[in-house]
Order: structure tokens, then C-alpha cells, then sequence
């Protein structure tokens, strides 16, 4: 059983990996089989196909990455130092696994039945904390009226975006990998007072 356990994580080490290097679209179970080094024939044992590796490693992920988040939200913090918090949260979970954000579009677009289900089975949802935060921040007047749920997308957007668009990003501004990582990390720093300033009724328009 111990045996059995440590083989499945080095296979799940080894798809991390060659999925972040190559994409599902590119990566192989020969490759993951190589990575992990053992025989195909055990991989398929373990796991029957590319879909199912792929569906398990983006769970483990998911079940360590959503729980962050939603405790990040539902805290009891003031709003402007649990939107720190929150990118805080996004930028380190992308940091360790920046295949991730490209993973969870991927399987949105292609098994989104398969996806809800997921979100569901895991009960991952959006704490009534923090929508009630945003609506009591703009009932006191602290933030202009905006609805929670358009704050949050943003909010989410502006974290999830430059890793999705990594390859891009570093094309049209010339960015070697050290220099993307210092881009990211200042972003990091500036991003909730950006976040935040876009609602604040004294520097919205």
C-alpha cells in the first residue's frame, strides 16, 4: 500500500510537470511515464488515459487551491486588507503551479458539465461574507455602488490574467524569465491599492 502511494505521487509529480512544460494538447503518457521514470504500462495502471491523469492532477490541485481562496473572502478582515490578502493567495498558488489558470479555462470550455460538477462535489462557493462586505461598504458610503459580484470578477481577473497571458506578455515586452518574475512580484505589490482605488469614491470618476 505505502508502495502504491509513493508511485502515484511520483506520477503525479512527473504530470505536473510535463503538463506545465508541454500543455494537455502536447503532453504524452510516454513523457509522463519517462518523467516518473517507469513503464508505460504501470502508468496505464494507475491511470487509464492522458483525460484522467490530467482530471486528477486538476482536482488535487483544485481541492488545495479553492479552500485558500474562499477563506481568504470569508474572513473577517477590513476590505482593504483582505483584497491584499486575496491576491496574496493568487499570486502564490500561480507561482507554484502556473499551469494552473490555463488548466481551469481549458476544462471550463471543453467539460463544463464535467467542470460544475467538480465545483459542486467539492463545495466550493463564494462566501455570503464578503458579498455582504462589498454591500456594507457601499451602503456607508466608504466605496461607490458597484455590484459584489462585478468587484470580485474584476478583482479576479486582474490576478488570473497575466499568467494566462504569460507567453504573450513576455513576447511583446521583450521579458526574459527573471524579468517576468520581477514583473509579477511588483505587481503583486501595487495590485490592491489598483483594485481598491477603482471603487474608493474619492478616486473613482
Amino acid at each position: 500500500m505505502k508502495r502504491e502511494k509513493e508511485t502515484e505521487e511520483k506520477i503525479f509529480d512527473a504530470a505536473k510537470k510535463v503538463f506545465q512544460r508541454s500543455g494537455y494538447a502536447g503532453a504524452r503518457m510516454q513523457d509522463i511515464a519517462d518523467e516518473a521514470d517507469i513503464n508505460k504500462s504501470m502508468l496505464h495502471y494507475y491511470f487509464r488515459s492522458k483525460d484522467k491523469l490530467f482530471q486528477a492532477v486538476l482536482q488535487e490541485r483544485m481541492r488545495k487551491f479553492f479552500p485558500k481562496i474562499q477563506q481568504a473572502l470569508g474572513s473577517d478582515k477590513p476590505l482593504d486588507r483582505k483584497i491584499e490578502e486575496l491576491v496574496d493567495t493568487y499570486y502564490g498558488i500561480f507561482k507554484e503551479n502556473p499551469y494552473l489558470p490555463s488548466f481551469v479555462i481549458l476544462e471550463m470550455n471543453q467539460h463544463p458539465a464535467r467542470f460544475r460538477e467538480m465545483v459542486r462535489s467539492n463545495m466550493i462557493e463564494i462566501p455570503d461574507r464578503f458579498l455582504d462586505q462589498i454591500r456594507n461598504e457601499v451602503e456607508k458610503g466608504n466605496i461607490r455602488p458597484v455590484d459584489p459580484r462585478d468587484f470580485l470578477i474584476n478583482t479576479i481577473a486582474l490576478c488570473v490574467f497575466p499568467f494566462m497571458a504569460r507567453p504573450m506578455i513576455q513576447q511583446l515586452f521583450g521579458m526574459e524569465e527573471g524579468q517576468f518574475l520581477s514583473f509579477i512580484s511588483n505587481r503583486k505589490e501595487e495590485l490592491p491599492a489598483f483594485i481598491l482605488n477603482t471603487v474608493r469614491k474619492d478616486t473613482a470618476s
